[in-house]
């Protein structure tokens, strides 16, 4: 059965592949996208089929009632909420608190702030149908060391925010989950490929590592599980790999 789902931080590559994933399995899709023109850019890369069952919403809401009003937008658009994805902001957290330690203990509250707004302006229509999914999808803490896009504070300030919400959200058939994914292959170059197997042998023998395109697929797992079934959890997409609190 196809959901209207909306995907927040739609100008993260890692989020436009959520999006396209989603596009391709034939569900309607909202992208939130700060820049007009990157959402332009996204659409026109489509194909044609795809492209009509996706609608983008721009601008950087500041105020609760511009979360609220962009939610509107979408759920009139789709007709409904299904999903919501809490896009990944794909955030370098020691270049930032190198670059600026005071910055970056406002800018992480300032983003989790953001997070709670859009949840709530979901939440907020999933509650009148009690039916909803919302996901946090994240990549493994350690992989950070081997130079993936991974953000440790992020990571674990969400799973906890998925525990409160979840606890909150159950009673109304809402279902918060996270899926952390592991190592994967980010069209590496061959030799480069080689060197982070190599590295890679902490978390299994020789490791396979699969595009993440691929290992995106197991959002369907959570989307598609009947409500008030799973929520609460942190699911693992990987060999060998675990983020917990």
């Amino acid at each position: 059965m196809n959901k209207s789902i909306f995907i927040t931080n739609g100008q993260q590559a890692f989020n436009q592949m959520i999006a396209t994933r989603m596009l391709s399995i034939g569900h309607r899709v909202v992208l939130h996208i700060e820049g007009s023109e990157q959402g332009i850019a996204y659409a026109r890369s489509l194909e044609s089929d795809a492209a009509q069952r996706l609608h983008i919403v721009n601008g950087m809401p500041a105020e609760e009632a511009e979360y609220a009003a962009m939610m509107e937008e979408a759920v009139s658009v789709m007709g409904e909420l299904d999903v919501m994805i809490h896009g990944n902001e794909m955030l370098d957290e020691e270049s930032m608190f190198e670059e600026g330690p005071d910055e970056f203990g406002e800018q992480i509250p300032a983003l989790f702030e953001r997070i709670f707004l859009w949840n709530k302006s979901a939440v907020s229509h999933m509650i009148k149908r009690k039916s909803g999914k919302i996901v946090f999808p994240i990549i493994y803490d350690t992989l950070y060391y081997d130079e993936y896009p991974s953000s440790p504070i992020m990571n674990h300030g969400k799973i906890s925010m998925m525990k409160c919400l979840s606890r909150e959200c159950s009673a109304f058939r809402i279902d918060v989950n996270v899926m952390t994914f592991g190592y994967h292959d980010a069209d590496f170059e061959k030799s480069e490929k080689k060197e982070k197997q190599r590295k890679l042998e902490i978390y299994g023998l020789k490791p396979v590592m699969k595009p993440m395109s691929e290992m995106l697929a197991m959002l369907d797992f959570i989307i598609h599980a009947p409500n008030s079934l799973i929520g609460g959890q942190n699911f693992e997409i990987g060999i060998g790999v675990e983020t917990n609190l």
